[in-house]
């Protein structure tokens, strides 16, 4: 099917901007899709389907549905996506896994807003810019690890990154994009921590802002040294004079914080693979009988 992409990642990118505003979610901030939903009447739950990416459904209540298998950045891409299905009116949607996802992208012109509005409700150009400049970096000469650090703020994939500036906002040139995708997300996850590391790993340096560290149970957090950790929900594994490496443990909330600078973030733990209602996510004994 024949459709004006230029037109419709216009207005995409024009809706995802004006979602922002209506949420209050500065333009240069990073932000957690869920609790927007929420702010959107939008439900949001986690089931454990191998075969989907997610979908989002009418019924009685509008209701964005996200497979519990995924990554965390790629859940987090998911839901933006059928946040779109649901401000442009798409009705029921079922997607499948992100490579078909990707492909209809092409010949379906709901897929295509709803995969640019997702792009820039998460990675709005302000943020990103933002993101590099406050942490003195430039993505022209950043390191591939210093690029992890920006896609874990935004809390999107590595990869999702590199091609959003390269294929939508035009900020990266194909060879500089290729450049930095040749290291994949477990070497530089290694790199960063200075081990291998299987789990997910959140770099919150005292840059961060706008939204919780959100991560499952085992993942990682790099957080500066000389922080002081106020959880039932992580442990620190390790703390040197470089770095405080911090480990979660069970699901709940709770908060680190920096003296020196006056620095502090919360932390909110869910368990791996969580299946339920998004709004229950981090408490520990979860009913999701209503």
């Amino acid at each position: 099917m024949k459709f004006d992409r230029q037109r419709l990642a216009r207005t995409a990118m024009a809706k995802a901007l004006q979602i922002r505003k209506r949420c209050g979610i500065d333009l240069w901030e990073a932000t957690c899709v869920y609790d927007l939903a929420g702010r959107l009447g939008v439900d949001v739950r986690f089931i454990d389907i191998p075969s989907m990416e997610g979908a989002y459904c009418l019924a009685a209540h509008p209701t964005i549905i996200v497979s519990s298998l995924r990554p965390i950045g790629r859940q987090a891409y998911t839901a933006a996506h059928e946040l779109g299905h649901h401000v442009f009116g798409h009705g029921d949607q079922y997607d499948e896994l992100v490579d078909t996802r990707r492909n209809d992208a092409y010949s379906d012109p709901n897929e295509f807003t709803a995969e640019c509005f997702a792009g820039v409700l998460l990675m709005p150009k302000m943020a990103i810019d933002r993101g590099f400049a406050c942490r003195g970096l430039s993505p022209q000469t950043c390191k591939p690890e210093e690029a992890y650090v920006v896609a874990a703020w935004l809390g999107v994939g590595y990869t999702t990154l590199i091609s959003h500036m390269q294929r939508t906002l035009l900020t990266l040139s194909q060879k500089r994009a290729d450049d930095l995708l040749r290291y994949s997300p477990s070497s530089l996850r290694a790199n960063l921590l200075g081990q291998e590391c299987n789990e997910h790993l959140v770099v919150a340096d005292n840059q961060w802002s706008g939204r919780a560290i959100d991560v499952q149970q085992s993942d990682a957090i790099l957080l500066p040294p000389n922080i002081t950790l106020e959880a039932n929900c992580a442990t620190i594994d390790e703390q040197t004079d470089t770095k405080t490496v911090v480990r979660a443990t069970q699901p709940g909330i709770g908060r680190v914080h920096e003296p020196r600078s006056g620095w502090a973030a919360f932390i909110r733990v869910t368990r791996k693979n969580y299946v339920g209602r998004g709004k229950y996510r981090f408490v520990e004994e979860v009913s999701d009988v209503e």
